[in-house]
């Protein structure tokens, strides 16, 4: 905890405006409500510490959960031309390599959510972790829609998103409504751009944040879900936040890009129950979250003689942990009511966390 030190002449002054004051909290934030407590402990150890032996039966556990259940229902999504709304930013000479591979996952997202049948009338868009918001800029400037997408966008890399999303389907003036959620309290210069639009920033921690009661989405009449790569435990405390009693008879569909599997947590991970049906106990989770790490942070045998070989079959290793988690995940939006599959939204060149979990409630456009 953070501590002042005032002169005591100043100090009922400094209380009223010390950010670090106690506040009364809004009817939406509910302790834990998303962030469940751990009833079985399970010490989580480094893989350094884990007998090699445990590790490989891990692995092997891994492999056939991923052909037997997971490899299949992978899919890909359809290719397009860079989305419109992106185009012009994407075509400015002077962007750097990591900058258009980023407007590329974007633009990639932008299709995944229109192919789905997503964008239709009368749905609100919420952005969740919404940073900088800039999705939802985009989203305020095409199309006369009453939209509610909810964003679940990672902090360190938000930003682009929402700008792009409020560009592509609403416009001002129309009736779309926007709730962008963050946990810090800052606002960003891309704010400026929502002046005048029916967006609101609301500072919220995903772990308690109880949607159905923040009064845009109970006004609403639909919710769609969208994310680029959320961190970790925060896509757990998302999927469980936007797929809650209260909220999920609206929830139309979710595009969310998982990412930073590391990261997880068994209390507050969603699929807890259908990893322990497919065979996974607690201790070997915590397994799994050190294997996954492999899979983008190398082989971890640096410096041990590791040659080319183990190195990729490592990396393979944790890119298949990384799916039989987000399979659980996929399971648990099933249980919820939604139809539920992985996607490869770029390739791997674009992004090595390039897997999204999408979900709907409603018939694609070539189903209909």
């Amino acid at each position: 905890m953070d501590f002042s030190t005032v002169y005591v002449s100043k100090l009922e002054k400094h209380l009223s405006i010390c950010n670090a004051r106690a506040t009364e909290q809004p009817p939406y934030i509910v302790p834990s409500i998303n962030a469940p407590t751990e009833t079985e402990v399970f010490l989580r150890k480094p893989l350094s510490e884990i007998p090699k032996e445990i590790v490989a039966q891990v692995i092997k556990k891994i492999d056939l959960i991923y052909e037997t259940h997971v490899k299949d229902h992978i899919t890909s999504a359809q290719e397009h031309p860079i989305h419109s709304t992106v185009l012009e930013e994407f075509s400015e000479s002077d962007r750097a390599e990591s900058s258009l591979r980023h407007l590329r996952q974007v633009s990639s997202l932008l299709w995944l959510v229109e192919d789905e049948g997503l964008v239709e009338d009368n749905t609100c868009y919420v952005e969740l972790g919404a940073g900088k918001g800039t999705m939802y800029t985009y989203l305020f400037y095409n199309l006369i829609r009453i939209y509610l997408i909810l964003l679940l966008c990672k902090i360190c890399l938000v930003g682009h998103l929402s700008y792009y999303a409020c560009n592509a389907w609403c416009e001002e003036g129309g009736s779309s409504a926007a709730l962008l959620v963050d946990r810090a309290s800052l606002r960003h210069k891309r704010d400026n751009k929502l002046r005048g639009r029916a967006a609101q920033r609301l500072r919220a921690d995903l772990a308690h944040l109880a949607l159905a009661r923040v009064p845009r989405v109970a006004a609403a009449n639909a919710v769609v879900g969208l994310a680029k790569h959320l961190c970790g435990v925060a896509t757990d405390y998302a999927l469980r936040c936007i797929a809650a009693d209260g909220v999920v008879d609206k929830t139309r569909g979710i595009v969310l890009a998982t990412c930073c599997h590391h990261r997880c947590e068994r209390a507050a991970f969603v699929g807890n129950r259908h990893l322990q049906e497919l065979g996974v106990s607690g201790d070997e989770f915590n397994v799994m979250l050190g294997v996954v790490s492999w899979a983008t942070c190398g082989s971890g045998g640096r410096g041990r003689g590791a040659g080319a070989g183990e190195q990729a079959a490592r990396a393979g290793a944790g890119r298949r942990a990384k799916r039989v988690l987000d399979w659980a995940r996929v399971l648990f939006l099933r249980e919820r009511g939604f139809t539920a599959t992985l996607c490869r939204f770029v390739p791997s060149a674009v992004s090595p966390e390039n897997i999204c979990i999408v979900a709907s409630k409603c018939a694609r456009p070539h189903e209909i």
